[in-house]
């Protein structure tokens, strides 16, 4: 339950501590005192937008702080599965601030956390409701959800958002593959030419470097051979060769190589020089003997370079490797195109199977509502008596949400799977006996709504987690004995939450199990508001005036007196 409320700087709110109680809580007040500016601060601490127009005094940060105690072990096993604080008890400290410069910060047990985390925590927390909050009761998806309450249908609700998400992961992946398919036809026949040309060109790996370095020996043959003869003259064939004048010189060295040990290296090295000039001059003549004029290979390797360059050209790559290298990514692109027509049918197929899967957990989702609507039918028209509906009937249809482009065919109607399931939910009400039963949108004034959303959440008290329920004139648009069976309503509701209204209907005040006034003031010409818990005394003066005006009768405050004790 909210245990403790600090607001400083906040509006008219300089600096206010109240102090709540378990049960009702009743919150009357003047008409300007601050009871709408009570419930913008904790709009505030919920992680609603910040202005910085609410601050009193513009040199002093605006704080907003909640002891929330008592909290169930549902609530505090999901709390501490939020990560960015710590949570040793059952009880949770929040704080917001706001600086005069717009910057606002929240603390959970003083620890920094961020806006979304607020609101996760406090939606578990509060369940506030005023004339627009029940205004949502006119919205389908949220009249599913309260039937969702009450008809525990958590689990399935989880497993059909699950399976309907694999299902559009699927259903994303099938249209990428067909828009593949669709630039794949456009392109297959280009690709198909260019790999054509590309395999007709019959290219080979180093093919293009041994065919420029054997082009620079055939087109270099004759200088070639007749350097490699006058060489092979030179240093062996002819008479006076180079070989022949060595042989000599090594032949006289030799006779006097033991005199002196210098002409014996001499004799060593002159050795060596001679074998192997020896052994050049038998690869140059083998290399002269290879070497020819061939104008008919030349013309072939000419053409095969000028294939090689042209292909270059044309497709802005520097070697015959990077030529390659497009005709086999060609390739395996025509090969994917080929394949992706076998990949649409294997994802079709496994849509269809799964898009089983998710109908069956739809319609299961659907048979556990369908079972229920009856049970919170007769439930919330017990209430609406209780809230002065005599003759009114609340009814619930539940419907399939058809569309042309459903991807589910049930009993032959096509159905778009929403997040929330197959259905939509309509909550009808027939206010008077002959009359039509028609959207609660038509039918209801705003009044109405409210009551229709007290009487749900009573019959959902059994099945919801919040600890606390804040109601704020949810009463306006009723009176007299309509008020006191409201009164009623919310009391017996106080006994499974803690209850915070506003109102200003005596017989509501009067079932209060405490009683707040909210006032506001002028001293030393500033004008602030504040929050005090009155006694039995103060109550009893409070509610008379709720009754008769600020100076009560003796029939007003006996009316007020027998008001609560009745």
């Amino acid at each position: 339950m909210l245990k403790h409320l600090h607001i400083k700087n906040y509006a008219l709110f300089t600096d206010c501590n109240v102090t709540f109680g378990n049960g009702l809580n009743i919150l009357t007040g003047e008409t300007g005192a601050g009871k709408s500016l009570l419930i913008g601060a904790l709009g505030l601490l919920m992680g609603k937008r910040a202005d910085t127009n609410i601050i009193f005094n513009e040199q002093e940060k605006c704080v907003v702080e909640a002891t929330f105690v008592d909290l169930s072990p549902k609530i505090c096993h999901y709390l501490r599965t939020l990560e960015g604080f710590d949570m040793d008890s059952s009880s949770i400290i929040i704080r917001r601030e706001l600086n005069p410069s717009g910057r606002t910060r929240v603390f959970i047990n003083d620890t920094p956390v961020s806006i979304q985390i607020l609101k996760e925590v406090m939606a578990s927390i509060i369940d506030m409701h005023n004339q627009n909050e029940s205004l949502l009761l006119l919205d389908s998806v949220k009249q599913l959800s309260l039937l969702d309450d009450y008809a525990g249908t958590q689990s399935l609700g989880e497993a059909f958002q699950a399976q309907l998400r694999n299902c559009s992961r699927i259903q994303n992946e099938l249209k990428q593959l067909e828009a593949e398919e669709a630039t794949a036809r456009q392109q297959s026949d280009y690709y198909s030419f260019l790999v054509q040309e590309l395999t007709e060109a019959n290219l080979q790996e180093e093919e293009e470097e041994t065919l420029e370095q054997e082009i620079q020996l055939l087109q270099s043959a004759t200088e070639i051979r007749e350097a490699l003869q006058l060489s092979t003259e030179q240093l062996y064939n002819q008479e006076v060769s180079a070989y022949h004048l060595l042989s000599q010189s090594l032949g006289v060295l030799q006779k006097v190589e033991k005199i002196d040990p210098v002409i014996g290296m001499a004799v060593d090295k002159l050795s060596e020089w001679k074998e192997g000039m020896r052994e050049i001059v038998y690869h140059l003549q083998n290399l002269l003997e290879n070497v020819e004029e061939n104008p008919e290979r030349l013309a072939f390797i000419e053409e095969r370079l000028g294939i090689y360059f042209k292909l270059k050209r044309k497709y802005n790559v520097k070697s015959g490797r990077e030529l390659i290298l497009l005709r086999d990514n060609y390739s395996q692109n025509l090969e994917r195109f080929s394949s992706i027509e076998s990949s649409i049918a294997d994802l079709k197929a496994q849509l269809s199977h799964e898009l089983q899967i998710l109908a069956e957990i739809g319609l299961n989702l659907e048979a556990q509502r369908q079972k229920f609507i009856p049970d919170l039918e007769e439930k919330v028209n017990t209430l609406l008596k209780e809230v002065g509906f005599k003759d009114a009937r609340f009814i619930i249809k539940l419907f399939r949400n058809t569309a042309d482009t459903g991807l589910l065919l049930l009993a032959g109607e096509q159905v778009r799977p929403l997040a929330s399931g197959i259905n939509k939910a309509t909550f009808l009400i027939q206010t008077n006996p002959g009359l039509p039963a028609g959207e609660l949108s038509a039918i209801a004034s705003g009044g109405e709504v409210s009551r229709v959303m007290l009487a749900i959440k009573s019959v959902l008290a059994d099945k919801s987690e919040f600890p606390v329920l804040i109601f704020d004139e949810i009463d306006t648009g009723i009176s007299g004995e309509t008020a006191n069976k409201v009164g009623a309503v919310m009391q017996k509701l106080a006994k499974a939450f803690q209850i915070l209204s506003i109102t200003h209907l005596p017989q509501i005040a009067a079932k209060g199990n405490h009683h707040f006034l909210i006032f506001k003031e002028t001293l030393s010409h500033t004008t602030f508001s504040g929050v005090r818990v009155l006694n039995e005394k103060e109550r009893v003066v409070e509610i008379a005036k709720m009754i008769g005006g600020d100076n009560p009768s003796e029939n007003a405050l006996r009316s007020a007196a027998e008001l609560i004790r009745s």
